[in-house]
């Protein structure tokens, strides 16, 4: 049974230096539409059968107040108890009166776009709030009883040094965090950033930047769980937990991505046409080889690693003797124990080579001869 949904709102007030998202400025018209087409999506889905809610976006707190009511009110019901209910939310556009409806409609986290608090970096970003409107909308979503709340964070940026963002990460202690998400900026096609020819930062200033953003966080109490995400304990992110354990998901709206019945899809419709109910999917089906590829990927992304009995179920095979030669090479940056096989921590900058060593080996096992350059 699938206990999971993903729902992509595309409004954003602003549109970020960086951002490739899928995302337009906001239309209230456009909004309204957009919502009712979401609650026909959500028809399908039954009632009391989802375990998490992760709404994203775009910007799903730029939507008017009705429409967030509208929208959640419709949701509320399909959750199960001890459920986890997610809205990404920006400091300038959480006021009072929308942390009080998530509150109303069961939203027990909220994931707040930050990215930096230093203000000439927001200002390269495109970021619109302030660090006064992040104290006021932690302030509102206190006040609303909701305390499960992650910061995004992003380092690399155009001229940042070790200095800058050490500063960056040092005000965590500043905020009641349980979460913090922590990305390298990567700079896509069709951004600001990519159009004034910046470059992605040094890999060697990109490590040293995660190694210090986990000894700081350590020491504010969270632990590195994920490549890019931290959390005090017990606040590990339930919906992201379905992406990196291979379970399956509902994915509802124009951007969104689901995975159902060993299907993995893509809305990619255009914005008119899905407010004229017309719905195009890009749809992969998950064949052995590429799901026992993604399962090894995703899992070795998280501390828990690999279940060795989970994996077995799965692809009835012993994952310690057909990767016996990997495990024996990469001894010592794996760590095997209590029946699970995963990588050690200072290690996930070299994760992609790891990961690489069992690829290498599932391909040849699949099509003969690996055909991933050495």
């Amino acid at each position: 049974m699938i206990e999971s949904l993903y729902i992509h709102i595309p409004f954003c007030d602003s549109i970020c230096s960086y951002c490739s998202f899928k995302k337009q400025i906001y239309n209230e018209n456009l909004a309204k539409e957009y919502i009712k087409n979401l609650l026909k999506d959500l028809n399908r889905i039954p009632k009391k059968s989802l375990k998490t809610i992760y709404i994203g976006g775009g910007t799903p707190s730029s939507l008017a107040e009705c429409d967030l009511e509208i929208l959640l009110s419709n949701l509320n019901p399909l959750l199960k108890k001890d459920y986890e209910f997610t809205i990404e939310s920006n400091p300038e556009n959480l006021t009072f009166n929308k942390a009080r409806i998530f509150s109303k409609y069961g939203v027990n986290r909220v994931s707040i776009g930050v990215q930096t608090f230093n203000r000439k970096f927001l200002k390269l970003l495109g970021r619109k709030h302030t660090n006064i409107d992040l104290d006021n909308c932690i302030n509102n979503l206190i006040r609303n009883n909701i305390d499960n709340i992650n910061f995004d964070l992003i380092y690399g940026l155009p001229f940042q040094t070790i200095d800058d963002f050490k500063e960056d990460i040092n005000c965590i202690k500043n905020y009641p965090l349980k979460h913090v998400s922590l990305y390298s900026l990567t700079i896509d096609e069709n951004t600001v950033f990519n159009n004034l020819n910046y470059e992605e930062a040094d890999e060697d200033l990109l490590r040293n930047m995660s190694d210090e953003a986990t000894i700081i966080l350590n020491k504010l109490g969270f632990e590195k769980y994920e490549v890019s995400n931290y959390s005090k304990k017990g606040y590990e992110s339930k919906h992201n937990l379905v992406y990196w354990f291979d379970k399956e998901y509902y994915g509802i709206g124009i951007s969104a991505s689901g995975y159902e019945n060993n299907i993995r899809y893509k809305n990619i419709t255009p914005l008119k046409k899905y407010l004229k109910g017309d719905r195009l999917f890009e749809e992969e089906t998950i064949d052995e080889y590429n799901h026992e590829y993604e399962y090894i990927m995703l899992n070795l992304r998280t501390k828990y690693g690999i279940d060795l009995d989970d994996y077995k179920k799965k692809f009835k095979k012993d994952f310690l003797f057909v990767y016996e030669k990997q495990l024996e090479k990469l001894k010592k940056i794996i760590i095997i124990n209590n029946n699970k096989v995963a990588v050690k921590d200072n290690n996930y900058m070299i994760l992609n080579t790891i990961i690489l060593e069992f690829i290498r080996k599932l391909e040849d096992d699949y099509y003969g001869n690996s055909n991933i350059k050495k």
